[in-house]
């Protein structure tokens, strides 16, 4: 099968991983693959198998007038179109509503297969309006959409035609262990978070439930991995709470699995997720994990409750009280390191492809949206 994967980067964030793994995935089993970023690939982040061909349009960046912005756009389309037609695949698959979109409007036309997938909650998570109207245009025009849970795909089935199948496919936990060197240090305890510096991740939250464990419990620290435009907002938050020596703002951390070896637990503050990739990364290094209890991902993830600690979205309170624990009850973390990778055994990669596989060489009647 002959399979173009179009996203808008491989910079470091849960979708690109994804894509990342995808790619070298499928290439191992014998598929010929081309990955087209709208970036410039100097800016990647992720690793690709050699076998991957890699075509960088260097289109990306944002527009100050809606002018400037409508001619980029229709300068991507272009360069995806003529992608397309010269990779002439079986089947195109994108990433993220605006690429996802952009793709659809460039294949008009083409004898290929399309599927898109959304990466992140829906129904919680707001595009620019141009980009959810255009979305309910053109996505009855895919042959396919590729969510993470069985309520997201409910979501898009109540809003798409049923001649657009949708799958439930989550994403995949890495099987090798990240051996990649991590040059920042933490002293030691500190319990660790991930994530792009923005108002879904819920690190205002986390610092101010930190601050009264902090206060308590003497000796934990609390690290923070990850760049965004939420940074210096955080950092306020921080220096108000007099916690400059506890809280540690890592920037964008290469080998994080290494660093999770070091931590004494995980923790995700998220408002809302899609299927959080860290937080399968985090059991699988057999850390103990305390997440919110968002209406997708990490209950799916937790099963409920039974690998690690969930608490409700946005509740300073509670999660604070679930630090506690973390920090202080050395056989509750011990319980749950033991019972960390255990959570991991349905994201298994070769699982999650050949799921993969199965959408993008589906048939129009193979019945893919049961």
């Amino acid at each position: 099968m002959r399979v173009v994967l179009v996203i808008s980067s491989l910079g470091p964030g849960g979708a690109e991983r994804v894509m990342s793994l995808l790619a070298g995935e499928l290439v191992t089993r014998g598929h010929e693959v081309q990955l087209v970023t709208l970036a410039q690939a100097v800016d990647d982040f992720f690793a690709l198998d050699p076998r991957v061909h890699r075509l960088s349009l260097d289109l990306s960046g944002q527009s100050a007038r809606i002018q400037e912005a409508v001619c980029a756009n229709f300068r991507r389309i272009k360069a995806l179109r003529r992608a397309v037609k010269t990779a002439a695949p079986d089947v195109v698959l994108s990433f993220m509503t605006s690429t996802n979109v952009l793709v659809l409007l460039a294949c008009i036309g083409l004898p290929v297969r399309i599927v898109v997938s959304e990466r992140v909650d829906p129904a919680s998570h707001k595009d620019k309006f141009v980009w959810t109207s255009l979305r309910w245009l053109v996505y009855q025009r895919a042959d396919a959409v590729v969510v993470q849970t069985e309520r997201i795909a409910t979501w898009f089935r109540r809003r798409l035609s049923n001649r657009v199948a949708v799958t439930v496919i989550p994403n995949p936990v890495d099987p090798e262990e990240d051996s990649q060197p991590c040059c920042v240090e933490v002293p030691r305890p500190f319990m660790l978070a991930a994530g792009r510096l923005v108002h879904q991740k819920g690190f205002d939250i986390l610092i101010r439930a930190f601050s009264t464990v902090a206060r308590e419990c003497g000796q934990p620290r609390l690290a923070i991995a990850g760049e965004g435009p939420e940074e210096q907002a955080l950092r306020n938050v921080v220096a108000e709470l007099g916690l400059d020596d506890r809280v540690h703002f890592l920037g964008q951390v290469r080998g994080l699995r290494t660093l999770m070896r070091k931590a004494d637990a995980f923790i995700l503050s998220s408002r809302y997720e899609g299927f959080p990739n860290v937080l399968l990364e985090a059991l699988a290094g057999g850390l103990p994990v305390v997440a919110t209890d968002c209406p997708d991902g990490p209950r799916q993830i937790l099963r409920g409750g039974e690998f690690g600690l969930l608490v409700p979205c946005e509740n300073a309170v509670a999660l604070a009280a679930a630090l506690r624990c973390i920090a202080t009850d050395a056989a509750l973390r011990n319980r749950l390191s033991g019972r960390a990778s255990l959570a991991t055994e349905p994201y298994q990669l070769d699982r999650v492809v050949r799921g993969w596989e199965a959408v993008l060489a589906a048939k129009p009647d193979d019945g893919q949206s049961a």
